[in-house]
């Protein structure tokens, strides 16, 4: 729908040019009026010249016969035909001798009237009067009215004549004065004006309407459609488009305002990709302060446990030697007895069992002395892959009675790591016998290694029970177990010992794993930097997996 505001480029643009059109057909309708009047005052002289130089032939032969009568009659005849048409002979003094009004005969006009002004406008006769000069324009009654003043000259036929004769000398004898009325005239003229006013209406009306059409195909409706694909685009929309192509102004509006939809359609794909990319990294970072967070917790938590269980190895490590030692003693002097009594047996029996246990607080102290970090680590460069080999072999016995199958890829050329291998040795047999121990139904076991930007990895993959997200965020705390209690069980602190002789090797241990699919440990060691990667990256700091500045040299 068009909105008709003084300001819209439709109504302007129609507006301009309806009242150009109506100006120019107003002034075209006024000069045709005005040509048409002129013509027509110039037919009406032109057809009055004639019509007085008709009459006069018409009347000539009784003017020379002194015909009076016959003038007479001639002249009723005429103007009875026609009763726009007056017809007076005037003599030279201006007395009227014939006269189509019978009234008028016999009078004398005045010098100022309007039938003698052309002969006596100077206020005495001209001699000569010119034809062009001969007609003027009048009212009669209100009526307009076209005259003609037609000399009659003294001619030689009329200065001969024995009926009237004139002396040669007098040239003017008078004058045939025919009037003709132009009220039928002037109401044709009227009525073609209007006509041609009309039809002046009517083409401006049908100008008008072609105007309003073209206007509103050519004009209004690109406009309208460039507004509304500019208000899809404003709305978020970059996937509109200007289709019309039929006006070549507009089609080329058109193709500009689609190839800034294009471009805003690309930047708007790169925000996107950007925001995406900004909130994936966001996440990622998220992600790894999360992790370091948590690691950071680990490593308070495992160096407060530490502390503990040095105080705690260390206070009862001699009472325990003690305990030991003392049943051992005891258990010594009953075997050499030859018989023993009931009781004697009975507290036999105690003993052992008090050995026993003492043994295996004992184990539980060592145990926690690893953990602690008491004890020491003798740091000299080892094969990885011999040391995975070796631990493969260590425990093929308890892969043949729990039916697991061992799948083992190592790497080529792997560089010596330097670290305590047996503690290597025993961080691996905790993993893979608790890989076993969760693979109740049999299985594969994946032992994998990898050298992966400067770092070097173990990968040690079960297909098991796998744990759920609650249990994997306490795996590295010390005794605690998803085994259970009893003889046989665990005591819950074989992966903390693993993740203490990572910390010690400043090494990183990660887990993934979900309920039902399995768990992978990866165990991850800092390389050092080679000569040549030294001298490429003398004084830059290098960020290692696990979030530590490691230095060009290899340190951390």
């Amino acid at each position: 729908m068009w909105r008709f505001r003084s300001t819209s480029l439709t109504v302007r643009l129609t507006g301009t040019l309806i009242v150009a059109l109506a100006l120019l057909l107003a002034v075209t309708a006024i000069v045709q009026v005005s040509l048409q009047r002129r013509f027509a005052r110039e037919q009406a002289s032109l057809n009055s010249l004639s019509l007085s130089e008709a009459l006069f032939g018409a009347l000539h032969s009784h003017m020379l016969a002194n015909d009076r009568d016959g003038l007479h009659a001639s002249v009723r005849q005429i103007t009875e035909k026609s009763s726009s048409l007056r017809v007076r002979i005037l003599n030279k003094e201006g007395d009227i001798t014939f006269s189509s009004n019978p009234r008028e005969v016999g009078t004398r006009l005045d010098p100022t009237s309007e039938a003698c002004t052309k002969c006596h406008a100077a206020g005495r006769p001209i001699e000569r009067l010119p034809p062009g000069d001969r007609t003027r324009s009048f009212s009669i009654g209100g009526v307009p009215a076209m005259g003609v003043i037609r000399p009659i000259e003294n001619e030689p036929a009329c200065a001969s004549a024995a009926c009237h004769a004139h002396p040669k000398e007098k040239r003017l004898l008078g004058v045939l004065d025919v009037v003709l009325q132009l009220e039928a005239a002037e109401r044709s003229g009227r009525q073609t004006a209007w006509l041609l006013v009309g039809s002046l209406a009517l083409v401006l009306l049908a100008i008008v309407a072609v105007v309003v059409t073209t206007v509103g195909r050519a004009v209004h409706r690109p406009v309208r459609e460039l507004a509304a694909t500019l208000g899809t685009l404003a709305r978020g929309d970059y996937s509109a488009r200007y289709e019309r192509d039929d006006i070549a102004e507009f089609a080329h509006l058109g193709a500009s305002l689609n190839d800034m939809a294009r471009e805003l359609e690309r930047a708007n794909a790169k925000l996107v990709e950007w925001a995406q990319t900004l909130e994936r990294r966001v996440e990622e970072k998220t992600a790894e302060l999360r992790r370091a967070q948590e690691q950071m917790i680990n490593i308070e938590r495992m160096a407060s446990l530490g502390k503990l269980a040095a105080v705690v190895a260390h206070e009862i490590n001699n009472p325990l030697a003690s305990v030991v030692t003392y049943s051992r003693l005891l258990l010594r002097r009953l075997s050499q007895q030859s018989e023993l009594s009931a009781a004697d047996r009975q507290l036999k029996e105690i003993l052992e069992a008090i050995a026993g246990e003492s043994s295996r607080c004992g184990e539980i102290v060592s145990s926690l002395l690893l953990f602690a970090r008491r004890t020491g680590s003798r740091l000299e460069p080892a094969d990885v892959n011999e040391v995975v080999g070796k631990v493969l072999f260590l425990i093929k016995h308890k892969l043949d009675l729990a039916q697991v199958k061992p799948e083992l890829t190592l790497a080529a050329e792997l560089p010596p790591l330097v670290c305590d291998a047996a503690q290597l040795e025993q961080a691996l047999l905790a993993l893979c016998i608790n890989a076993v121990e969760a693979m109740p139904d049999g299985g594969t076991l994946k032992l994998r290694t990898a050298r992966d930007d400067g770092w070097l990895r173990i990968h040690v993959a079960d297909t098991g029970v796998g744990m759920p997200a609650e249990v994997k965020a306490h795996i590295f705390e010390p005794f605690f177990t998803t085994k259970g209690q009893g003889e046989g069980k665990g005591l819950g602190l074989g992966l903390a010992v693993v993740y203490g002789i990572m910390q010690r090797v400043n090494g990183t241990i990660e887990v993934e794993s979900e309920a039902g699919h399995g768990a992978t440990f990866t165990l991850s060691f800092p390389l050092p930097v080679s000569p040549d990667e030294r001298r490429g990256v003398e004084g830059v700091v290098v960020e290692g997996a696990n979030g530590r500045p490691v230095s060009p040299k290899g340190g951390s």
